[in-house]
């Protein structure tokens, strides 16, 4: 074979294989772009009310805005109205913090609506995508939010709060955290009254951050299937965050889902032990917030602690984040699994996913793994939508 020979069927492999792979890339991109493409969990309403940013502009820094939307196919992107934990129990601050949060998200859903809108159920999903817009569904993150008081939770649900995680990083009147010293071994009577009413009024319950028995009280005691809007697995990564595999097998069998956390601690061991020996580093510096007598100056503080420093080393990536939604299928079922981020403007993600514009990798990394189109479609958003409409539609 002579040395042209060799060197022009070199060039002619080489062509195929990139011709395959435009091919390949062709045909994953038209799959993300045809799926619904939902993320259960993002902190966006923070930058709308403390930073004052405008998310129909493609925002100089940060995880998501409105283009970055666009650019990544996303659909559906559910937003959290976070109650700092400090303010339990002061009467007062945690219904006024969450609905600060809610009216400054509402003003910046109205001045984009040419291109997003509020959605409450899942009709409201998929009218406002079948006219090219983006659903915003808004969720209530810590049920001190609403003060141990079933006409708050009402009054959220009426001003267009379609789901609330039960518990933040604080045991508080009627649920327990994972993070907290157990008050209740779970959910009390008041807990499952709110479990209750929140299936009566068609919120969706999410499970996020709870204890492990007041999870299972959850199961016991909802007629609806519920969620983990921002979670990982146990069974990679020991985290208090992360579901067991009993969990994500209860999950399955009650017909929720689970929304793949994104949060780099969450998904490795090695980064989580990391990030642990840095806080405790630094923890002399955090005990400062307490003494801060000004309320909104307080909240102002704990908002700019994330720009803290992060190990950069050995970050997680995106293969990590489909190991956890590889095991999450394996045990929960594939009907059972989503995306939900839990991206922050000021926390790094992982590599291969710098914000929501980077979602069309994550249908690519499925399909390398052999995931079908159809598999591919519920893990996007197929799945939440399900639950919407189950819950939030009653059908």
């Amino acid at each position: 074979m002579s040395r042209n020979f060799r060197a022009a069927f070199s060039a002619l492999l080489l062509a195929v294989v990139l011709a395959g792979c435009a091919a390949n890339e062709e045909s994953f991109r038209a799959l993300h772009e045809d799926a619904l493409v939902w993320d259960t969990h993002n902190d966006l309403a923070y930058r709308v009310l403390y930073e004052k940013l405008d998310i129909g502009e493609r925002l100089p820094a940060g995880h998501v805005d409105i283009p970055r939307l666009r650019e990544g196919g996303v659909d559906v992107q559910t937003v959290a109205l976070y109650v700092e934990n400090f303010l339990y129990p002061m009467p007062g601050e945690c219904s006024r913090q969450a609905h600060e949060l809610l009216s400054a998200m509402r003003n910046a859903i109205d001045e984009n609506s040419d291109r997003v809108e509020l959605a409450r159920t899942g009709s409201d999903v998929e009218r406002i995508v079948a006219e090219g817009k983006i659903a915003m569904p808004l969720a209530i993150e810590g049920g001190h939010a609403i003060e141990a008081s079933l006409d708050r939770l009402r009054e959220f649900y009426e001003l267009g709060v379609s789901s609330m995680t039960l518990t933040h990083n604080v045991s508080h009147d009627w649920a327990d955290s994972g993070a907290d010293d157990p008050r209740w071994g779970g959910l009390n009577d008041l807990g499952r009254d709110v479990v209750r009413e929140m299936n009566r009024l068609g919120m969706v319950v999410d499970i996020s951050h709870v204890s492990d028995s007041t999870f299972f009280d959850v199961i016991e005691t909802t007629e609806d299937p519920v969620i983990a809007s921002h979670s990982g697995c146990r069974a990679l990564n020991p985290h208090r965050r992360n579901m067991s595999d009993d969990q994500l097998r209860a999950l399955g069998e009650n017909g929720g889902v689970i929304g793949i956390v994104f949060v780099l601690n969450y998904l490795t061991q090695e980064y989580s032990e990391a990030m642990s020996e840095l806080r405790a580093v630094g923890r002399d510096a955090f005990r400062q917030v307490p003494e801060i007598e000004d309320i909104d100056l307080r909240i102002a503080v704990n908002h700019l602690n994330a720009a803290r420093d992060w190990p950069l080393e050995n970050l997680p990536t995106i293969e990590d984040l489909l190991d956890h939604i590889e095991h999450a299928v394996q045990i929960a079922g594939i009907d059972h699994v989503g995306l939900g981020a839990d991206m922050y403007p000021r926390t790094p993600s992982p590599v291969g996913i710098r914000g929501v514009h980077d979602y069309p990798n994550i249908t690519r990394g499925l399909k390398e793994r052999g995931y079908s189109d159809d598999d591919v479609r519920k893990i996007l958003g197929g799945n939440f939508l399900r639950v919407w409409k189950a819950v939030t539609d009653g059908s």
